[in-house]
């Protein structure tokens, strides 16, 4: 009988571990942090568009085409705070005006059909996950940025769902 329950305590495990979700996404910045970048300071404000196609296995895809407003501030230290309907993304801009925030799922819940989050999030993907990067430069008084990104959710190492964004940010001081 011991023997029989360490099996199926192993077989429990192994079956757990092989269902076991992950999300990959490969969303990095180009961007670093400045040290003098006290000419690009200032509160700005503005609009995100977001295009976002999930696709999930068992369900297909569907697209959100979406805009909001965008409160950006940018400090003298070289961080970036965008807020999109008070949920805010901390980012970097460079002694050149380039900029840069990296935004999860959760980040763009505004952006996204809460449908579309709930099937991506059932599928096991982490909302937390970097999913899309908004970079771009300043030129005060404007900045710009563009949104890309896409993020793969893997059951038992196949890929269930993915999501891919891409848009525009457009603000002024």
């Amino acid at each position: 009988m011991k023997r029989f329950s360490t099996l199926f305590y192993l077989g429990i495990t192994w079956l757990m571990a092989a269902c076991a979700s992950s999300s990959t996404s490969g969303i990095d910045l180009t961007v670093s942090r400045g040290d003098a970048t006290a000419a690009y300071s200032g509160s700005y404000i503005g609009t995100i568009s977001l295009t976002s196609t999930a696709d999930v296995v068992g369900i297909g895809s569907s697209t959100d085409e979406r805009i909001e407003t965008a409160l950006i501030e940018v400090t003298a230290d070289g961080l970036v705070f965008l807020n999109v309907r008070n949920v805010i993304m901390t980012g970097v801009v460079d002694n050149s005006g380039n900029w840069g925030v990296q935004a999860s799922i959760n980040d763009l819940s505004s952006l996204i059909s809460a449908e579309n989050i709930s099937n991506l999030n059932n599928a096991g993907c982490s909302l937390a996950t970097k999913a899309a990067r908004i970079q771009g430069v300043i030129s005060p008084p404007a900045m710009q940025g563009n949104v890309s990104g896409s993020i793969k959710c893997k059951r038992a190492g196949l890929t269930v769902a993915t999501l891919a964004t891409s848009g525009t940010l457009t603000a002024n001081r």
